[in-house]
Order: C-alpha cells, then structure tokens, then sequence
C-alpha cells in the first residue's frame, strides 16, 4: 500500500526520511533545507524538487519593521518638541482639581489666557511662588499673575493681572472671573 503522506528527501547526497508535507514545510521555510532539494514517494518515477510540494514563503526584510517604527518614533519627538510644552502647559492649567494655592495659580494661567489676551499673543508666565497666591478660606483664592506679552506686532512688555478664583468643592474644580490688568 503506498501512502500518499510519505516522503523521502535526498540531502547532502543521502536519502533521508520518511517525512510528511507539513514537515517539509517546515524545514523548507525555516531555512534547514535548501529549494533546490529534491523529494521521492512511492509510486513517483524520479526525484522532484520540493518547492513543487510546498510553496516557499519568502520572508519579509527584517529591518522594515524597525525602520518604520524609528520613523515614527522620530516623527513623534519632532511633534513633542515643537508641540509637548504647549500641550503639558495646557493641560496644567485647564486640570486643577486640588484646593491648593498651586492649582489656583495654574487654573488662573489658563483663564488669563483664555479670556485676557487677544488670539495669536503669545505669553510667557513668571514661575509660580507661593507669594503670588492669598488664599481666601473657605474655596476662594486672589491670584497676581506676571508674563511677558508679545503681540501680533512683535511688541513686548510685562503685565500684571489680578485673578479672584473660586473653588467648587462638588465639582472639584477652579474658576476665575475677569482677570484685571494692574501696574506692576
């Protein structure tokens, strides 16, 4: 009786074997056998070459992938450097949820920027000190904000503004009414 799942390959000179299709095809696309390698099974006149009992499954390049993946890690940090500032900042000042007179100080940056400054101005605060916040118990705060402002002409000059800030206690949150503009 001849099975039709037998099959003998000649490596190195020698017949080896008995092996089954989905061994060969192993041994094939892992690279342990050449293509050029010949195979027999009862009831076959001569030796034939193994890639027409099994297909060769051509790898891809292997450093596509990472060439890729370093292109968008690339991509990214170019993004992050010219946009991650901006982003962290924006995110600092739109999220305080803590009754301190640091949240207050952030939460008062971003309605000075979202309510006092004309769009396209661009701001730089002076970094928090625990000075610039008097803290009015219970959920009130005054917030004295200094930055350099440069406008759309390319003017610069300091400003000071004075915030009133509230704090909901359900919500959890600060909110600043109209920020005044003092001498500084």
């Amino acid at each position: 009786m001849i099975s039709p799942e037998i099959f003998y390959l000649h490596i190195h000179g020698k017949q080896r074997g008995p092996y089954t299709v989905p061994q060969i095809d192993h041994l094939l696309n892992s690279g342990l056998i050449a293509e050029e390698t010949l195979y027999w099974r009862e009831g076959l006149d001569q030796w034939q070459p193994v890639t027409s009992l099994v297909k060769l499954r051509r790898k891809g390049k292997r450093w596509v992938k990472p060439l890729i993946l370093l292109g968008v890690l690339f991509v990214l940090a170019i993004l992050g450097q010219f946009f991650g500032s901006v982003a962290i900042l924006g995110w600092r000042e739109a999220n305080q949820h803590d009754y301190t007179a640091k949240a207050a100080y952030w939460r008062a940056r971003g309605v000075v920027r979202s309510t006092a400054l004309p769009m396209g101005t661009d701001v730089q605060f002076r970094r928090f000190t625990p000075s610039q916040v008097e803290m009015n118990p219970p959920g009130a705060a005054t917030v004295r904000l200094e930055a350099d402002v440069t406008e759309h002409a390319g003017q610069g000059r300091m400003v000071t503004w004075i915030v009133p800030m509230q704090f909901d206690l359900q919500a959890q949150e600060w909110t600043g009414s109209s920020p005044q503009e003092v001498a500084p």
